[in-house]
């Protein structure tokens, strides 16, 4: 019999991890002293031991370790665990490459700027939410601000006018973004937490959520967001996706008449791989 020491530096497993798979139940010891509790262990069980570190080895927890030592189990489901373990592997491998990929286009632009880019580009989920809504038309990007402040205005007083406690950051959102520059549909949205009805000017409706939604934040005036644009569109192509729908601006420090240095505003396009 070895000592729970000695059968440690024969296995190059720690004392720690044997205790461990002894309350697990993937590895007893063959005696327990019972004055001083002191584990036993034999060279006839480095076999099983071996088992248990190949499948760690494999990325499968303990207790599935558990399942895949017991004599009676199929082979089938054997067979099975290991599939589905060969799947999340190759997963992981997929992502690791993208993850690569997007290392690898950081550090060129960082060599190509000699500095850290002053803008970081997400991707992220957006789940749905309930918005009280104004819909109108800009001629252009550029002089948009009036109608925005009116459809804002009119969508805010109308949610106030029903009392509610509670509305999120406006958000803006384009339609039709790629057919047109000019005379674009727009929605000025508040988020609210509580259904209210629509009427004539306001639609109550609940915005779609996206599963992969392109998001990046500038700081400073609306005039210079055409620059958080431009770095998002180019991730978009770099990175092999397209856009699907309609692009989302939101307001997240915003102060009418105040500070435009100091707006804080996320852009969002909702994108798809290709």
């Amino acid at each position: 019999m070895l000592r729970i020491s000695d059968f440690a530096q024969l296995s190059r497993v720690s004392p720690k991890a044997l205790r461990l798979y002894d309350r697990m139940g993937l590895l007893k010891p063959i005696k327990v002293d019972s004055f001083t509790g002191y584990r036993y262990y034999s060279a006839i069980q480095l076999p099983r031991l071996n088992r248990i570190l190949v499948f760690k080895e494999l990325g499968f927890s303990l207790e599935q370790i558990a399942k895949l030592l017991d004599e009676n189990i199929p082979a089938e489901e054997i067979r099975g665990m290991l599939r589905i373990k060969h799947l999340e592997i190759q997963q992981r491998l997929l992502e690791d490459q993208v993850r690569l990929a997007r290392v690898e286009m950081r550090l060129s632009e960082i060599e190509q700027e000699k500095k850290m880019p002053n803008y970081e580009v997400i991707l992220k989920p957006v789940e749905s939410q309930l918005v009280a809504v104004t819909v109108g038309v800009i001629p252009n990007y550029q002089d948009c601000g009036p109608i925005f402040e009116r459809l804002f205005g009119e969508a805010y007083a109308y949610v106030s006018r029903h009392n509610l406690k509670q509305s999120g950051n406006g958000i803006s959102i384009y339609h039709d973004t790629k057919l047109r520059d000019r005379y674009i549909p727009v929605e000025a949205a508040v988020p609210i937490y509580e259904k209210i009805p629509s009427n004539e000017k306001v639609l109550v409706y609940e915005l779609p959520g996206v599963e992969d939604m392109a998001c990046t934040v500038h700081q400073g005036s609306f005039a210079s967001l055409g620059q958080a644009y431009n770095i998002l569109l180019e991730w978009v192509e770099k990175n092999g996706y397209r856009i699907i729908g309609s692009t989302r601006e939101i307001y997240l420090q915003y102060e009418q008449g105040g500070d435009e240095s100091q707006y804080v505003t996320e852009v969002q396009i909702p994108v798809e791989k290709i």
